[in-house]
């Protein structure tokens, strides 16, 4: 089963799924992103047996230099549009061969899913409305995914992998 452990989180796939942290990709961090200042990475593409892709960006709150909440749905909007920018010279241009197949393998996919991962402190919970939060992101990205997930190791949303702590 592939695992990613991505700001501290371990997060489980199930078998047959791949799983990779795109803001690691010598091709976004070598050639993509300096092509102008700003240009912004998801966390994680997941791609499932039924071709369906996932761009996962989790933000931990519980470490105090964390985007501000007010700016997140931005955020997270622009890292998705800035990723998806990317695959496409990725899947013909990347230098390591692995990312190239990746991109194309995201690419090939049929359906699209977006998920915002958000861990809060346990005091002062929650600084952030998390149906607010799911609220603005599907405003935001609703021409890419009209249903955004936005989840937390207390509620994952339905989606069907694990959280290891």
């Amino acid at each position: 089963m592939p695992e990613l452990n991505i700001d501290g989180l371990d997060f489980v796939f199930p078998s047959g799924w791949q799983a990779s942290k795109y803001d690691e990709w010598s091709y976004y961090r070598n050639q993509f992103a300096k092509q102008r200042d700003g240009l912004k990475a998801v966390d994680a593409l997941v791609v499932t047996p039924e071709k369906c892709a996932y761009l996962i960006e989790v933000k931990d709150y519980r470490h105090p230099d964390t985007d501000k909440p007010s700016q997140l749905p931005q955020a997270v909007a622009d890292k998705v549009l800035h990723t998806l920018a990317a695959l496409l010279p990725a899947r013909l241009l990347a230098n390591d061969e692995k990312e190239r197949a990746f991109a194309s393998a995201i690419l090939d996919c049929q359906q699209l899913q977006i998920v915002l991962h958000v861990e809060q402190p346990p005091r002062h919970r929650p600084i952030i409305d998390m149906a607010d939060l799911k609220q603005q992101l599907r405003h935001l990205l609703r021409a890419i995914d009209p249903h955004v997930k936005v989840s937390c190791a207390a509620n994952m949303a339905n989606l069907p992998w694990t959280l290891d702590s």
